[in-house]
């Protein structure tokens, strides 16, 4: 689990399992982020469901005002959640989203980068 800023982290199914991580981490509330991505890979593989996932971004910037502490995960952390993250980042600290995916990949070295599903996200903003 890696933390993105003092709100929202990243991990993946086993992170939120860890039961005890997640309370010692004060983690209030863990989403699986794989619903906003289609279930039926196309010839590039799952692709978000853009429109959805900046919504749900958007529902992140308010929990985080808030105050919450959130865990995104999908199955290993590593393509949809990152993905995820930079769409929460952009609209949180109102920078581009490539500059966001970037710095989602700082605090999560293991990002897997698809550049493809990135402007398919610009397109949609």
């Amino acid at each position: 689990m890696d933390w993105v800023d003092e709100n929202v982290a990243i991990g993946g199914w086993l992170d939120a399992l860890r039961f005890r991580m997640l309370e010692r981490q004060r983690v209030d509330v863990g989403i699986d982020v794989r619903p906003l991505f289609d279930r039926r890979p196309n010839a590039l593989g799952r692709k978000p469901k853009a429109e959805e996932l900046l919504r749900f971004a958007e529902g992140l910037v308010d929990m985080s005002a808030r105050g919450a502490r959130v865990l995104i995960r999908c199955r290993q952390g590593k393509d949809r959640t990152p993905l995820v993250a930079a769409a929460y980042v952009s609209r949180r600290r109102n920078m581009p989203l490539r500059q966001a995916y970037e710095l989602v990949k700082q605090k999560r070295p293991r990002t897997r980068f698809h550049w493809d599903w990135l402007e398919m996200l610009e397109e949609a903003m």
